[in-house]
C-alpha cells in the first residue's frame, strides 16, 4: 500500500514505459503511413472517436469502481482480523490469563498457535494466481526494488518459531485447509480447558465465538484472494482500450494537419499526431492499468492491503499482553510502500 502523499509522475511513466513505447511506435507508424500515402479515406471521423472514447470511459469507470470495491473489501476484512484477534486475546487474558497467581500453562500455546495462523494466512494470501498482475513487466521491475516480506522468507521456517516439531509435521502433511487446521487446534485447546473444568460453559462459548469470527474472516479473505474480478468485464475493457488506442492516430491525424493549414505548414504539424495520440492513448491505458492493479489486494504489489504489517502489529500487541520481551518491530514503509 502506498502510504505517501501521491505517486510521482516519474513512477507512473516508469510503470507504464512498455505501453508508452508501443503507443509511440504505433502512432509514428500510422502518421508516417498517412503522410506518405495521403490516403485520407483511412482516417477515422471525429464522431466515431468520440463515441468509442465515451463508451470506453464509462467501461473503465465501472471497472475502476468494482476493482476499488474489491480492494476496500480486503482492507476491511484485514482490519477486522486485527480487531477479532485482539478481542480473542483479551478474552483469553481475562478468563484464563491469570489463575492462582500465574498464567494458565496452555495460554502461551494458544497465543503462539494464533501467531502461526496469522503467518500461514498471510503467506497464503501472497501466493501467486494466474490472473494477478505481479507478472506484468512494469510491476516486476518496480517490485524488484521493494520485495514483500513473504518473498524473502519461507513459511516452514517462520512456523518453526510458533509450533512444535510434531505440530509442524502435522501441518505440512495435512491435505485440507491448513489455515483452518490451525484454528481447529485453537478450538481443541479451549475444549480441553472446558473438559478439565478450568473454564465454564459460558466462557467456553465466549471464546468459541471469537474463533468463529476469525474463521469467518478467513473465509472472506480467501474469497477475495481466490476469485478474480469478473474476467468478461476485464477482457472487454482491455479489448476496447486496444481498439481505441489503435484508431486514435487515424482520428487525430486530420486535426493535426488542420493546425498548420492557415500557415501553410500542414505537412509539418501533421507530425503532432504522434505526441497527441501518445498522450490520449496513455491516459486510457493508465486508467485501465490502475483499476486492474487494484483488483487483487493481496498479490504482493505496491497497491496491496498491507497484510504483513497488520499481522506483525497483532503479534507485537499479543506478545505484550503475555508479558514477553520481543525484538519484533512494526514493518516500516520503504519508498512509501507498506506491505
Amino acid at each position: 500500500m502506498h502510504v505517501g502523499r501521491q505517486y510521482k509522475v516519474n513512477d507512473f511513466l516508469a510503470w507504464t514505459r512498455w505501453e508508452i513505447g508501443w503507443i509511440i511506435a504505433w502512432s509514428l507508424l500510422v502518421t508516417l503511413f498517412l503522410a506518405v500515402t495521403g490516403w485520407s479515406f483511412l482516417t477515422v471521423p471525429g464522431p466515431i472517436l468520440t463515441i468509442v472514447g465515451s463508451a470506453l470511459a464509462i467501461s473503465l469507470a465501472f471497472k475502476s469502481q468494482q476493482c476499488y470495491a474489491r480492494f476496500n473489501d480486503g482492507l476491511i476484512l484485514s482490519g477486522q482480523v486485527s480487531t477479532a484477534s485482539l478481542v480473542l486475546a483479551n478474552r483469553l487474558m481475562v478468563t484464563i490469563g491469570n489463575r492462582d497467581g500465574g498464567p494458565e500453562p496452555g495460554l502461551r500455546e494458544i497465543f503462539y498457535r494464533h501467531f502461526a495462523w496469522l503467518t500461514a494466512l498471510r503467506f497464503y494470501l501472497r501466493e501467486k494466481r494466474a490472473w494477478e498482475n505481479t507478472f506484468d513487466r512494469g510491476n516486476v521491475s518496480y517490485l524488484a526494488r521493494l520485495p514483500s516480506p513473504e518473498s524473502k522468507s519461507v513459511l516452514d521456517d517462520e512456523l518453526n518459531s510458533y509450533l512444535s516439531d510434531a505440530e509442524l509435521k502435522k501441518f505440512k502433511a495435512y491435505r485440507g485447509d491448513k489455515e483452518a487446521l490451525l484454528i481447529q487446534w485453537q478450538y481443541d485447546a479451549i475444549k480441553d480447558l472446558h473438559s478439565r473444568s478450568l473454564i465454564s460453559e459460558l466462557i467456553f462459548t465466549v471464546l468459541a465465538s471469537a474463533l468463529d469470527e476469525l474463521l469467518r474472516l478467513q473465509g472472506g479473505l480467501k474469497r477475495v484472494k481466490n476469485y478474480p474480478y469478473s474476467r468478461n468485464y476485464y477482457s472487454i475493457a482491455v479489448i476496447v482500450v486496444k481498439i481505441f488506442v489503435a484508431i486514435i492516430p487515424f482520428g487525430l491525424f486530420p486535426y493535426s494537419r488542420e493546425l498548420g493549414e492557415p500557415a501553410g505548414i500542414a505537412a509539418w504539424t501533421a507530425w503532432l499526431n504522434v505526441p497527441l495520440s501518445a498522450i490520449v492513448g496513455w491516459i486510457f491505458v493508465a486508467m485501465e492499468k490502475v483499476g486492474e492493479n487494484s483488483s487483487n489486494p493481496f498479490e504482493g504489489n505496491a497497491n496491496d492491503v498491507p497484510i504483513s504489517s497488520i499481522a506483525r502489529r497483532i503479534e507485537i500487541e499479543m506478545r505484550t499482553m503475555l508479558g514477553e520481551q520481543t525484538d519484533l518491530r512494526p514493518i516500516e514503509a520503504k519508498g512509501s510502500i507498506l506491505f
